[in-house]
């Protein structure tokens, strides 16, 4: 992946469904823009509300079906057009701007990496060279019965694609394994206890961007 052009910052929050990403991106959001050292926040997104990212939705709520790999494309898809647009990603930092991403390529190494090969787990961090690095990624690693738990109360019995306790406990794995192959090639990767409540969650966000 690329150095990113600055001189704003890249922010990322991952985990499983239900881990409380996009919860926490929100409140990081609000947080950032309170600070007197940041210019300008923007809080988005993946997959996005772009065409490209529609039908990934459409693909994950079983309104479409898709080959595996094809999704895995179309998520890359998604992905460039997000940072690489007219007022994407990247000229958002070329701004200055802080970016808040609820989700990005940590997710598809995990997500879409269970139907693959090992050989396509090669092609789909290949596909991923012109995205850019972030300065950090917070992994909320939620045990998988409190995810399930939390997305029974906020949605009922309407999962997505990947919301099964089998599923979601082999994508831990893979996160896991991304996690691990990320930090050895120099990427800023921090794991935090994503089964305590919203605001412990939050304040331990705060404290590490408060850390010199």
């Amino acid at each position: 992946m690329l150095l990113h052009p600055g001189p704003g910052k890249l922010i990322v929050l991952e985990g499983l469904d239900g881990a409380g990403t996009t919860t926490q991106a929100r409140l990081l959001g609000e947080w950032l823009r309170a600070q007197a050292f940041v210019p300008t926040v923007h809080v988005t997104w993946e997959p996005t509300d772009g065409l490209v990212g529609l039908l990934i939705r459409r693909i994950l709520t079983h309104q479409e079906v898709a080959q595996p790999r094809t999704l895995a494309a179309l998520f890359v898809a998604d992905r460039l057009e997000h940072l690489y647009r007219p007022q994407g990603v990247a000229a958002q930092l070329q701004a200055g701007a802080w970016v808040v991403m609820d989700r990005y390529y940590l997710s598809s190494l995990a997500y879409q990496s269970l139907s693959l090969t090992p050989n396509e787990v090669g092609w789909l961090y290949e596909m991923h060279a012109p995205c850019l690095r972030p300065d950090v990624t917070f992994f909320l690693d939620a045990p998988v019965a409190e995810c399930l738990a939390r997305i029974r109360r906020r949605r009922a019995e309407q999962f997505d694609l990947f919301e099964k306790e089998e599923l979601l406990t082999a994508v831990l794995d893979k996160y896991h394994a991304a996690i691990r192959r990320l930090r050895a090639q120099g990427e800023t990767i921090h794991v935090v206890d994503g089964g305590q409540e919203i605001l412990q969650v939050t304040q331990s966000l705060q404290e590490f961007l408060n850390t010199p």
